[in-house]
């Protein structure tokens, strides 16, 4: 149907009147310049169902399109079971024995006690903290965990009584050194000035600047750190020369404490490659 002006052409076209009469308005749009060209054609409600089903069909069609086999089978995520990732030649004997390691290390060494202990000290006025008593206190129940946690080391117990006692006097040196160095590290005990103010004053400036050095330069692995505390207990330089004069001192079972320290070696080398490629390792 044709529009038209029921005011005889003559409406007057401005932004407060523009909705008056369209037929002149459309004029004036054509006057300004207006290509017909831009002008949409109308859709009556058939034209609007026609469009709204062929989109249907069209998104239909595009879900059916889609292959069973991709449909049917759920989306594989990339694993997070360690066992089935596991690109190591640790053998499962060997993961059991590392485990057991590590889980005697943190089951005697008594850093819970550490922290017991830091606890402790940090509620207290800042001048009564970790004073010369308390210190030395927490140094003698520190090493007497450490040394614990050899002591009840599996392979260890599984020597003669004889043995052991050999192995835990002659290493014990070690084992508390670098045991409790690592006890320190973890608890960042010497970040207090007064702690390390009484640790100089029970050992001497110089055995606290050494057991620093030592703190820096142990591995960042803390299970890596825990197996090479197991190797310590199990190192028998002193026992290289056999003799007549020093049969007393000998160990009666060497061959099964070198059969240990083998198989700590093999261990502490798979687990290196486990973390790193060949060339790290070394």
């Amino acid at each position: 149907v044709p529009s038209k002006c029921n005011f005889g052409d003559h409406c007057e076209i401005n932004i407060n009147s523009r909705r008056a009469c369209s037929h002149c308005r459309l004029a004036k749009c054509f006057e300004s310049g207006m290509n017909i060209e831009m002008i949409r054609s109308s859709w009556n409600n058939e034209t609007k169902k026609k469009h709204k089903e062929k989109r249907t069909t069209d998104s239909t069609s595009s879900a059916v399109s889609v292959k069973p086999n991709e449909t049917n089978q759920p989306q594989v995520l990339p694993t997070l079971n360690l066992l089935q990732a596991d690109q190591s030649t640790l053998t499962v004997d060997q993961w059991n024995h590392l485990s057991n390691l590590v889980h005697c290390f943190d089951e005697y060494s008594g850093f819970s006690l550490v922290q017991d202990f830091i606890n402790e000290q940090t509620i207290l006025p800042p001048k009564f903290r970790f004073k010369y008593t308390s210190v030395t206190k927490f140094f003698t129940s520190m090493m007497g965990n450490v040394q614990l946690v050899f002591e009840k080391n599996r392979d260890l117990l599984s020597l003669s009584s004889s043995d052991r006692t050999a192995l835990l006097r002659d290493t014990v040196e070690y084992t508390t050194s670098v045991g409790g160095a690592y006890i320190l590290r973890q608890a960042h005990l010497f970040d207090y000035p007064a702690f390390s103010e009484s640790a100089e004053l029970i050992f001497r400036p110089a055995a606290v600047a050494a057991t620093k050095r030592l703190i820096d330069q142990l591995d960042p692995d803390i299970i890596f750190m825990k197996i090479i505390c197991a190797v310590i207990a199990f190192l028998v330089s002193n026992y290289t020369v056999y003799s007549s004069e020093t049969v007393s001192h000998n160990l009666p079972d060497a061959i099964k404490i070198i059969r240990v320290q083998d198989m700590y070696t093999e261990l502490v080398w798979r687990y290196l490659l486990y973390k790193h490629n060949a060339q790290d390792a070394v």
